[in-house]
């Protein structure tokens, strides 16, 4: 018996009914298992699981470019499985071959990939060069469309400036940054506007510029929320080793605050490699002290802790990511639906622009001999 049910979801029907989505281009690096652009683009292009819902995607991927295409790559399995196109330059993706920019939006998986390191440690990804070609498009078309930059803006900090310089020119709906803000909280942890900080920790692992960038962006997400806003950094320093423990127990940062994030972790810590820890240490324009403790032989969750004034016990809470299935990515996903339909960003572009700064300077800083840098370039305010 045809039920009205079947008969509703039957393929043939399926594919007569008009696709109103919007329209997006996506601008990757590279698509290979488990890449930036794999866990983002395989929950756009079919449908994504986010506290125990399926959500169908609510926008349409038409067009794509790639930059590179290594021996596993997904993509044109992909693009051929989904009818999507890859054109040779990002200028037709977003145009789809036509002679004016004809996407609703536009996703740069900018990570990964087969890519040469600056000399400080961060790897050359084309960023900045791909963000030069897609608003060069919206300024000749005359159109300006929202705009997604996974993860920071660009491994020079010029650069950086001058893509937050352009976005508030075109005035770009425009989203960056990690997908640690916005993951569980275990447990739940918000900040009120106007909290009177003392001092903040986050822990992180794996590569220095990778995945310390990530603690660094979950931890100014935390601590934007301060008594007086965002001010910006004043100096910063990256030691490595031996060293980092002995900073510990001269004060300069809190083991208390160390210990109540390590009682967080969720998922199992490794066996200890003996990897030698790694710390970005900050001290904000207003006073705060803050650190990044990168323990490659202590965790494999980020991790963050702080001290209010006058209260004994310090907040901390596990930022949980699902290790193998990046179900975290949804939530990326899903704000960047967002910013599509509706062109308002789900969070200060500049929060990427600070937190892209402390890492660059921090890299620097250890290339320097580990010592502290003055940072008057990070008065950066919101």
């Amino acid at each position: 018996m045809v039920t009205r049910r079947k008969l509703l979801l039957s393929p043939a029907l399926l594919q007569a009914q008009p696709d109103s989505r919007p329209d997006v281009a996506c601008v990757l690096n590279a698509y290979f298992p488990n890449s930036h652009a794999d866990v983002f683009m395989g929950r756009l292009l079919e449908c994504y699981r986010l506290n125990g819902r399926t959500n169908r995607p609510r926008v349409k991927v038409v067009s794509m470019y790639v930059d590179q295409f290594p021996f596993n790559d997904m993509a044109r399995e992909q693009a051929e499985e989904y009818g999507v196109r890859i054109y040779p330059t990002i200028a037709e993706a977003l145009r789809c071959g036509g002679g004016k920019i004809a996407v609703d939006g536009v996703a740069v998986i900018g990570e990964h990939g087969n890519y040469p390191r600056t000399p400080r440690g961060n790897f050359m990804y084309p960023r900045y060069r791909h963000f030069q070609q897609i608003t060069k498009v919206m300024e000749e078309d005359g159109r300006v469309v929202p705009l997604f930059n996974d993860k920071y803006l660009a491994y020079e900090w010029a650069d950086a400036q001058a893509m937050a310089n352009r976005i508030r020119a075109l005035k770009i709906p425009f989203m960056a940054g990690s997908s640690l803000p916005l993951t569980w909280r275990r447990p739940p942890l918000e900040f009120p506007h106007g909290i009177v900080l003392e001092e903040a920790l986050a822990v992180s692992f794996s590569d220095l510029e990778e995945h310390a960038y990530h603690g660094i962006e979950l931890l100014q997400a935390m601590v934007e929320r301060r008594r007086g806003g965002e001010t910006g950094v004043a100096k910063i320093r990256c030691v490595e080793g031996d060293q980092v423990w002995q900073l510990g127990k001269a004060g300069e940062w809190s083991q208390d605050l160390l210990d109540a994030a390590l009682s967080r972790r969720v998922n199992p810590p490794p066996k200890d490699s003996k990897d030698k820890p790694q710390l970005i240490q900050i001290v904000y324009r207003d006073g705060l002290k803050a650190s990044i403790l990168n323990l490659n032989g202590r965790t494999r969750d980020y991790l963050f802790a702080a001290r209010e004034r006058r209260r004994r016990q310090p907040y901390s809470s596990c930022f949980y990511i699902q290790l193998y299935n990046h179900n975290h990515w949804s939530f990326m996903v899903r704000n960047f639906e967002d910013l599509v339909l509706t062109r308002k960003p789900p969070n200060p572009m500049e929060r990427t622009l600070l937190a892209n700064g402390i890492l660059l300077f921090g890299l620097e800083s250890r290339l320097q001999g580990q010592k502290w840098l003055d940072t008057p370039q990070l008065s950066v305010r919101y």
